[in-house]
């Protein structure tokens, strides 16, 4: 056998040997499925198991499987834009559901109640002790269903299942980059105190003041102006601890990694990034708060 035969041999054995390297490499290697590839297209996390998924642009709750919508159910109404009782954005785990609810505020029933955070509900169609039904055409901000599709979504549902509400996609409130804190804002705090206090106290309640006595919703403006007794009276309403952790859990909820607050009166300890997050949650889900604050709030305070 010459060299020119032996280089032959030698090329044949190479090509085989390569060959099954690669069926190797292929069947030992770990799968990507069809999600991980939609993850890596997107590059935020795919949502698992079972979650609520609400539209409030196209007035559609989505009942979600991972990927897959099990059900897509109409919203009867929602809280309206830019008013007080606008319904909230955000991403939530479910803590508890009652067949009926009573609302201390409307003074209605409100069938199938699903909580969501703070006042808000998921819910059937209300209606007055007298059996009286609430016109479907207002919301007090809760997500209202007909009761067939009210008691789906209630029997669908588990204490820890996330609920997600958002006007454009369901990644909105994915938890921000963690980056170190650089920015103090007392603007932050004014807004989220004003923000706790639209979604868990009574607006039109009275409250005593210094000067006086008058409702919590024409405080407002007071606060946003700069008036930090006003978050001290609100926060004097939840007990003060909880009110902060409200304002923490709803930082959670907009996915605001870097950002902690310590106090109804100090400034917020958070990034540039998170701020300008919530910024938007407030135009978009809060917008009612900007329409009666003297100045607007810039990405620098």
């Amino acid at each position: 056998m010459n060299f020119k035969q032996i280089r032959g041999y030698a090329t044949i054995i190479l090509l085989i040997a390569g060959f099954l390297t690669t069926i190797l490499i292929y069947f030992s290697s770990p799968k990507i499925s069809e999600a991980e590839k939609i993850n890596t297209q997107k590059e935020i996390p795919i949502h698992t198991g079972k979650y609520i998924l609400i539209h409030l642009d196209t007035m559609t709750l989505d009942l979600k499987d991972g990927v897959t919508t099990l059900q897509t159910i109409p919203l009867v109404s929602k809280g309206k834009p830019a008013s007080y009782y606008e319904t909230i954005g955000g991403y939530y785990l479910h803590d508890y559901k009652e067949p009926l609810h009573f609302s201390s505020i409307g003074h209605v029933y409100m069938p199938y109640s699903v909580h969501i955070f703070g006042n808000f509900f998921i819910h059937g169609i209300p209606y007055y002790p007298d059996g009286t039904k609430v016109s479907s055409s207002y919301s007090g901000g809760c997500i209202r269903l007909s009761d067939d599709d009210a008691k789906t979504v209630y029997d669908f549902i588990e204490r820890g299942t996330p609920i997600i509400i958002t006007q454009h996609g369901e990644y909105d409130f994915s938890p921000t980059p963690h980056t170190p804190i650089t920015l103090e804002s007392i603007t932050m705090t004014r807004l989220m105190v004003a923000t706790i206090s639209l979604e868990f106290l009574t607006q039109d309640n009275e409250i005593n003041t210094t000067s006086g006595t008058t409702t919590r919703r024409t405080l407002l403006k007071d606060l946003l102006d700069g008036d930090d007794t006003v978050s001290t009276l609100y926060a004097q309403a939840m007990g003060k601890n909880t009110f902060i952790q409200s304002m923490n859990d709803k930082v959670k909820s907009l996915g605001l990694t870097n950002t902690v607050f310590i106090d109804v009166t100090q400034e917020a300890q958070t990034t540039p990034e998170d701020y300008e997050r919530f910024m938007n949650y407030i135009g978009m889900y809060k917008a009612y708060l900007l329409t009666i604050s003297s100045s607007t709030p810039t990405i620098s305070q």
